[in-house]
């Protein structure tokens, strides 16, 4: 055989290769297009909390990094052969059914996780196991696209706060914690939100993730290095916040407060981050010398009509929820506004203009009532009554939200945060208690979820019950929050806020009347 006789085959293949490969990437690329703008939504709401939230500014970098990945392997990815890979779709059922239901609660989170899950799919379906599993980790690594993790907050910040009490008591330095605050002799310190440490976890994690890949082929050396990556932000932030009120109090608030606070914060984080990665550097695994690329064959697996249907398939169930939340989103359109009435009142109640001193931070209602209520004491304070209305089935109107906020931290300080029982239209509720302040002023609040006739103050269970009756009929759901100013004792306070919430015996009435619309059953 000629050496030319040799070469017009391998030349043949790779042309062939070549072919395949613009074939399926453009097919690949059409569908993940086409799953993003039918999705805008869920991908705008992410693309809102990287942008607000420095907690997750770090997601901006992810793609970024998974492309840069995949760029590496090109040589390797070049000599494969890209072939479809049917029976993955099976994969993506699940991940439909997540997306709908995601969708059908208002849970972003589960939206975009159920996204990056059928990008996996759909790489798999459309380019085949062996390319897949050369490309697992960039494309594993996208699920740091998604911002979630907010419901560790809470336990960050009591974390936090115990972890500062227990160094101060070592110390011998006499203080005082309640919830989330701590009071010395020279000052009182917040754990607020962005104290918590969860930035810095979530970043951490993401950076761990990525050098295990990048250092380690042995899986104990991983599983160790993700779990330092877990623990040591947790416990390097208790240390961190301990060293910030150490600081103040020993220097009588003279430094670690304002901007050098600031300073102080990411200085630490980013010796603690140092000092991980060196750590982890000096365990590194040898890098494989093996550079060999073996080129597969240029035969597709399945010939040209299983790829036309492999891609229908798909086509149709990147389509299948949109098309649905379309159909259901114009079914559900109205509701009875004008139900949402203040309600007939006891005689020794009386309706007056709300104070204007504090509102929580709600957004897009389908109706809001705002008004206050004055008892028969004179000089009493006022207690202010909001009530945010909200149709299930409107996809831009949500009730729970993450942009959704009881109070803003950057003018409010929480300092009583618990649960009061009381008696309210004919139902026992479980009212949220919420005591907050804001320079020398304090407010007390009591808030309750409405959903389906029930009352709760749990948001998961907002988003669970939303999943009852999603064809039957427009559900509604509103949030319920009576406050008064705490002039004096707190307990007057709250036998004032008792006794509005016996008042509005008819609310409940009214709330049901609203969600009650003739001709959607």
């Amino acid at each position: 055989m000629t050496e030319m006789e040799t070469a017009a085959p391998i030349a043949t293949g790779n042309r062939d290769r070549r072919s395949a490969w613009a074939g399926h990437l453009a097919a690949l690329g059409a569908l993940i297009v086409l799953l993003g703008v039918l999705n805008l939504d869920a991908i705008a709401a992410a693309l809102r909390v990287w942008w607000i939230s420095p907690t997750f500014s770090h997601c901006f970098l992810i793609l970024p990094i998974s492309a840069f990945l995949i760029w590496r392997h090109r040589r390797i990815l070049a000599a494969m052969t890209p072939a479809v890979y049917p029976p993955a779709l099976f994969l993506a059922l699940p991940l439909v059914l997540m997306l709908l239901l995601g969708a059908l609660v208002s849970i972003n989170e589960v939206q975009q996780l159920a996204l990056i899950g059928l990008v996996q799919v759909l790489t798999l379906a459309i380019l085949g196991p062996r390319i897949y599993r050369d490309i697992l980790f960039p494309l594993l690594f996208l699920f740091f696209l998604v911002p979630m993790g907010e419901y560790l907050i809470g336990p960050l910040q009591r974390f936090t706060t115990l972890f500062i009490s227990a160094g101060l008591s070592l110390l011998g330095i006499l203080h005082h914690t309640e919830f989330t605050t701590i009071d010395l002799v020279n000052g009182r310190f917040q754990v607020a939100e962005a104290c918590a440490g969860l930035r810095f976890l979530i970043a951490t994690i993401a950076i761990g993730v990525l050098f295990t890949y990048m250092t380690y082929s042995k899986w104990y050396k991983i599983a160790l290095y993700v779990f330092a990556s877990i623990v040591v932000p947790v416990i390097g932030n208790g240390f961190r916040a301990l060293g910030i009120v150490l600081l103040a109090h020993w220097s009588d608030n003279k430094i670690a407060t304002g901007a050098d606070h600031i300073v102080y914060g990411w200085g630490f984080s980013v010796l603690i981050l140092c000092l991980l990665m060196f750590v982890g550097v000096r365990f590194a695994d040898p890098v494989s010398s093996d550079k060999t690329v073996r080129i597969s064959p240029a035969r597709p697996s399945v010939r040209a009509h299983g790829f036309a249907i492999t891609l229908a398939t798909a086509l149709v169930m990147v389509c299948a929820v949109p098309a649905f939340l379309y159909w259901n989103s114009h079914r559900f359109i109205a509701f009875n506004k004008a139900a949402l009435a203040v309600p007939p009142l006891p005689a020794s109640w009386s309706v007056t203009h709300p104070s204007g001193q504090w509102a929580p931070s709600f957004a897009t209602p389908n109706a809001q009532m705002n008004f206050a209520l004055r008892d028969a004491v004179p000089f009493s304070p006022v207690v202010d009554v909001f009530l945010n209305y909200y149709v299930r089935g409107h996809e831009d109107h949500s009730l729970i939200s993450s942009t959704n906020k009881l109070w803003d931290e950057n003018v409010w300080h929480p300092l009583l945060q618990d649960s009061v029982v009381a008696h309210f239209g004919g139902h026992r509720v479980i009212f949220g208690q919420l005591e907050i302040a804001s320079q020398g002023r304090a407010r007390l609040a009591w808030w309750t979820y409405w959903v389906n006739g029930r009352f709760t103050t749990s948001g998961m269970t907002v988003k669970l019950d939303g999943l009852r009756n999603v064809l039957a009929g427009p559900e509604g759901s509103a949030l319920l929050v009576v406050s008064t100013p705490v002039e004096g004792d707190v307990e007057s306070a709250r036998t004032r806020l008792r006794g509005a919430v016996t008042a509005l015996v008819g609310l409940p009435r009214r709330l049901e009347a609203a969600a009650d619309l003739p001709g959607t059953h």
